[in-house]
């Protein structure tokens, strides 16, 4: 076992092209997106891998960040046979000893055999919802009161304060800067609902395209995420609008697929919202989670 490095991105994607087939989890990310991801990300003490002759056959990356409920560290772990719950066990004694107060792993409902003796266990069921863009899409509603932005118009620092403003209330809230917001996401497809007097933020929705190899949706693929609306302006059909017009939106960027990822025990029920915009539910995950005081 030795400490990762970017150098390591092919195999560590053939690996997680091996966890796919394996049912284990839902998508492969390109290339490009991980790089993006692992920009600033620290190989040296935050990742390890197994080779097996010239064949990266186990791999784990851990990322952390502060919460409200303390230091949140979640592990990636890939691998052939029982090397897959090996790299979890590593993953999840390094982010203790690191300080994580949580410890954070996800993988598709059923396939967590062993992981409970990492200390871990299920707390969530987490879903993918899908849905075509080549179909006939839902209509586009406006709110009254409200009015519709891109981020074309949207000031600087707006996206963070939004972000954080709805997100506080739920569940493993991670406070998010401006930059990691925005990054990849097109300002025609980041929207944002503000009030029609005053325009005060009141929900927001971005979206992106991507394509992932080897996947069996249609490509490229519209990915729909940070969907939420602040407190004060919930229950007024503001999500739905802003998700029916990014479905609009990125079919006319190319894109041929949606996906989303939802909670499966949302308190606002946000699934039933993505339902009734003809998304379904398409890959069921788990949470698997261990505490440490």
């Amino acid at each position: 076992m030795r400490s990762g490095r970017e150098a390591d991105l092919p195999g560590l994607i053939e690996l997680m092209r091996s966890e796919v087939v394996e049912g284990r989890q839902d998508i492969v990310p390109s290339e490009g997106f991980l790089r993006r991801v692992l920009a600033r990300f620290d190989w040296e003490t935050k990742s390890r891998v197994i080779e097996v002759g010239d064949r990266i056959a186990g791999s784990v990356l851990v990322m952390s960040r502060p919460s409200t409920d303390g230091l949140i560290a979640t592990v990636y772990a890939a691998g052939h046979g029982d090397r897959y719950r090996d790299m979890v066990r590593w993953g999840v004694q390094f982010a203790r000893a690191a300080g994580a107060s949580i410890v954070q792993t996800t993988v598709a409902k059923g396939r967590g055999d062993g992981l409970a003796d990492s200390g871990l266990k299920v707390v969530r069921p987490w879903w993918r919802m899908d849905r075509s863009v080549e179909d006939r899409l839902p209509d586009v509603a406006p709110v009254p009161g409200y009015r519709m932005i891109d981020g074309t118009s949207v000031p600087p620092g707006r996206w963070s304060e939004m972000f954080n403003r709805t997100f506080v209330d739920h569940w493993r809230f991670v406070p998010r800067a401006e930059g990691e917001i925005l990054a990849g996401k097109l300002r025609e497809l980041s929207l944002m609902a503000v009030t029609s007097e005053g325009g005060a933020p009141a929900a927001m929705t971005l979206a992106e395209i991507e394509a992932y190899p080897g996947d069996t949706r249609p490509q490229p693929v519209g990915l729909v995420s940070s969907v939420g609306t602040v407190p004060e302006h919930r229950r007024r059909g503001l999500a739905g609008w802003l998700v029916a017009e990014s479905l609009h939106r990125l079919r006319r960027a190319g894109a041929r697929h949606a996906s989303l990822y939802v909670d499966g025990l949302s308190p606002m029920r946000a699934y039933d919202v993505y339902g009734k915009l003809g998304f379904a539910v398409m890959f069921e995950a788990e949470v698997w989670e261990a505490t440490f005081p």
